[in-house]
């Protein structure tokens, strides 16, 4: 610890001492521009400097950053004029003098108000819908006229580095592996198929959504390849409340509904939501064909057809009460809660035949699953600001329970005509229930103090106590399916009882640096975690002790006030969630039985970004190179078992995974009804793992394009299609997929009322999935396989209706900083039913 302490002061000291360097700059002029009703800043806004007595004569003109700080440079002293204008906004004029004896005018926050009007023409105000800085990418919802008739999904869409495929799967630069926050906090309300949650989140309760790409030193040293943060509307007027009631349903008989409310009184001030939706997910249909090699020669063939469909009724709410004391105190109670429960019913008819296509053995199986998820989280924080200018030090606790309880039964007809059992031809039971469950306790404290001008340093440090439990119950009659000897028969009837516990204890502590330096950014930090953790699952006990040190550097130099190039490293490790450990077998298809792997370790990955971003009113471009490379990726593998013929599906830290991606986005706002936008990635993917034999690579990506024309009567049309590219696995790949969408909206009642109805097409409506296993000693292929899977019907058509009452005219107060356990690893959610190869 000593000598990281040394090596922190070693790198600092001499920015530190850099910092006090005077520039040669004579005079100065400094301020920042600031919007008149919300407070917010006003990017990129034009200055112009002349002295008072020659106001035509103008000797300096400038604009500001993206946060509307401006500094204007002048070669001798007098008394001048400055003059602030931005599109939409009325020019402001301020007067100032410098001399000898005053090198340095701060003019502070500069208000600009809307310019309605001008010769008779109206002025609309265009605020840039995205924004960046060093750290994250800012789109602001709130500017999107899309967003009163929209879902958080359909917003996603236009997100720079973010991209949705056509079954609702979300990738942030490419990849799957990403934390969704809310309002700055992990939830796990997302943790459980994002994509279905985002649809039944309505977009006019978004006030803006955060692309962290490379998260720094102040998140957890596990943390994910990214991050994305939604931040809800939490405006309330100064003393009353506001609210927005909405309401959707669909063609496929998904519906729901939600509200949204913020209320001020006095010192004290709430904002929270609640939603409840009933999602009907597509009919899937499968077809699966697989060939299984014994000695690298066929001697088995087995075809599948399937039939998945399931719905899921889910509420979910959030909310935040704060009181603030006085100016320098501020305490902050917030909650989130949601619940889901699962109904899935599936119907599987499968064949074995042997090499020559002889029939060996058939059964039917109908079996119904429930799976219960949800989270309770409850946090308290306090944050002292000190006298100083943007110094501050917040104090948190968080409580968090997270139960993801799962059961099913199958019933399994076989065909008595390929079996001497003489109970073969009776219905088989198989029952199953787990109940598992996490539970954390988060202690946290962090510091943020500004020591010189355009420079922060940032510490902290964190505790985290974290449960894992598993309890299973299962009794089941199974096949022997053993290899080559046919007939089947049945073995005797089974009862397991598992449990499983991993107990996490966490240490953490960090330090960071923010500097400005001219056009010159930099902030860089380290991370220090220590974990314990102790395992017992059945009668196995076993820990895994370690200590990581995690380096993180972002470097930016602004081009123009408009353009910025960064080049950024960081490093995470990730460890994986109970769904990655959790032994528990999951045996609803005989053939193929998947479980869990308690002895994984943290899987390390490297991230290289190199990129570009030119943020201007009435255009948007951002392109991103990242290349992540990691040597114990965490992947899910499959294998045919010798003794029984059975497939198999767990995990291992086994890949050798190497990736370079561009993502791109781009978009138009520079007629008044018009808004075009791009989004996407394309990328090559390597991956190895010398362990089992498999090597895969190829390209890949994802792109989507779509366009927003307003109308007259506030009536808007909007259009759009995408794309997904074939997608490499370690053991396979998918095939493309494509999709497109058409809405129209209206506002009424001062627009406070919005309809809107919206389709969307599937045109391709079946994806192909391969898959091949090797022998890992002998390399020697073991099976291959391929399904096709097919979704009905292509088309949906959504219908929402949104409402809003009240005002909104003050920010509901909440601290800078809070807990942010991002650390964990968590499944993918795979929407067409099928579990991965």
């Amino acid at each position: 610890m000593k000598k990281f302490v040394c090596a922190m002061m070693m790198v600092l000291l001499p920015l530190c001492v850099f910092s006090q360097v005077k520039i040669g700059v004579r005079y100065k002029v400094e301020g920042q521009a600031v919007d008149s009703l919300t407070a917010e800043t006003m990017p990129y806004v034009t200055c112009s400097v002349a002295p008072v007595n020659k106001p035509q004569q103008v000797v300096a003109r400038f604009a500001s950053d993206i946060n509307g700080k401006f500094t204007g440079e002048l070669r001798a002293p007098g008394s001048y004029v400055i003059l602030i204008s931005s599109v939409g906004k009325s020019t402001v004029k301020k007067q100032f003098t410098v001399s000898a004896g005053q090198k340095i005018v701060l003019l502070g926050k500069i208000p600009m108000a809307d310019n309605t009007q001008l010769k008779e023409v109206d002025i609309v105000a265009s605020k840039p819908l995205v924004k960046a800085d060093a750290e994250k990418i800012t789109y602001d919802a709130e500017q999107d006229p899309e967003a009163k008739s929209s879902t958080a999904l359909d917003l996603m869409r236009k997100v720079p580095m973010v991209t949705v495929d056509g079954q609702d799967n979300i990738q942030l630069k490419g990849s799957s592996n990403f934390k969704i926050f809310l309002n700055g906090k992990p939830s796990n309300l997302f943790s459980n198929n994002p994509g279905e949650i985002l649809k039944s989140f309505p977009a006019n309760m978004i006030k803006n959504i955060e692309v962290i790409s490379q998260p720094g030193a102040k998140y957890d040293a596990e943390g994910v390849g990214g991050i994305i943060n939604i931040v809800t509307v939490q405006k309330t007027a100064a003393q009353g409340y506001s609210a927005t009631i909405n309401g959707q349903t669909s063609t496929r008989g998904t519906y729901g509904g939600g509200l949204n409310l913020s209320i001020q009184s006095g010192k004290w001030s709430f904002s929270g939501n609640y939603n409840y939706t009933n999602y009907v997910q597509p009919h899937v249909t499968t077809t699966t064909d697989r060939n299984v090699y014994q000695a690298g020669a066929q001697y088995a063939h087995t075809d599948q057809a399937s039939t998945v469909s399931n719905k899921t009724p889910a509420q979910f709410g959030n909310g935040s009460l704060s009181y603030e004391m006085d100016t320098l105190n501020l305490f902050t109670l917030s909650f989130n809660r949601h619940f889901g429960n699962q109904h899935s019913d599936n119907s599987a008819n499968t064949t074995d035949y042997d090499v020559n296509g002889n029939t060996l053995f058939a059964y039917n199986q109908v079996n119904s699953q429930r799976q219960n998820w949800g989270s309770t989280d409850i946090g308290l924080d306090y944050q002292h600001t000190f006298l100083k200018k943007g110094e501050t030090l917040t104090l948190s606790y968080r409580w968090s329970n997270t139960p993801n309880n799962s059961s099913y039964v199958a019933t399994n007809t076989i065909n008595s005509a390929y079996s001497s059992d003489p109970q073969i031809g009776l219905p088989q039971w198989t029952n199953s229930v787990n109940d598992a469950a996490t539970n954390e306790h988060t202690w946290q404290a962090d510091f943020s103090d500004p020591f010189a001008k355009g420079q922060t340093l940032e510490m902290g440090g964190k505790f985290i106590l974290r449960l894992n439990n598993s309890n299973t119950n299962q009794d089941y009659r199974y096949f022997n399916f053993a290899g080559s000897s046919y007939p089947y028969s049945l073995l005797p009837d089974t009862t397991v009882l598992t449990s499983f516990k991993d107990n996490q204890d966490i240490l953490g502590a960090y330090i960071s640096y923010n500097g400005t330096f001219g056009k010159f950014g930099i902030k860089s930090g380290v991370r220090y975690e220590y974990t314990w953790e102790h395992v017992n699952n059945q009668d196995t006990l076993f820990s895994d002790n370690y200590g990581v040190v995690v380096p993180s550097a972002i470097f930016t130099y602004q081009l123009t006030p408009t353009q910025t190039f960064k080049l950024g490293y960081n490093m995470r490790i990730q460890r994986p969630s109970i769904g990655y450990l959790n032994p528990y077998v999951n045996r609803q298809d005989p053939t193929s039985i998947s479980y869990g792997n308690p002895q994984l370790d943290p899987e390390k990955d490297h991230n290289i970004t190199v990129g570009y971003n030119n943020f201007a009113p009435k255009y948007n471009i951002s392109a991103e190179f990242t290349y992540t490379f990691v040597n114990n990726a965490i992947e899910q593998y499959s294998f045919i078992n010798p003794d029984n013929g059975i497939q198999e599906s767990t995990y291992g830290n086994i890949g050798h995974n190497r990736q370079l991606f561009l993502n791109l986005f781009g978009s138009y706002r520079g007629l008044s009804w018009l808004n075009l936008y791009a989004n996407g990635n394309v990328g090559y993917i390597d991956m190895k793992s010398g362990a089992y034999n498999m090597t895969n690579n190829g390209y890949t990506g994802r792109i989507f394009l779509g366009g927003t024309v307003t109308l007259p009567k506030d009536f808007r049309i909007s259009a759009g299609g995408g794309a997904m590219l074939p997608q490499v696995n370690l053991q396979g790949s998918q095939s493309s997929f494509f999709y497109s969408y058409l809405a129209l909206s209206k506002d009424l009642l001062k627009k406070r009322l919005t309809l809107s109805m919206s389709g969307v097409l599937l045109p391709k409506q079946h994806i192909i999935i391969t898959g091949k296993g090797y022998d890992s000693t002998t390399g020697a292929l073991t099976y291959d396989q391929r399904t096709d899977v097919h979704i009905y019907p292509p088309c949906e058509l959504r219908f929402n209706v949104s409402y809003r009452i009240g005002n909104m005219s003050a920010q509901v107060k909440k601290p800078k900083t809070t807990i942010s356990n991002d650390d964990q690893k968590a499944k993918e959610n795979d929407s067409t039913g099928q579990s991965p190869m």
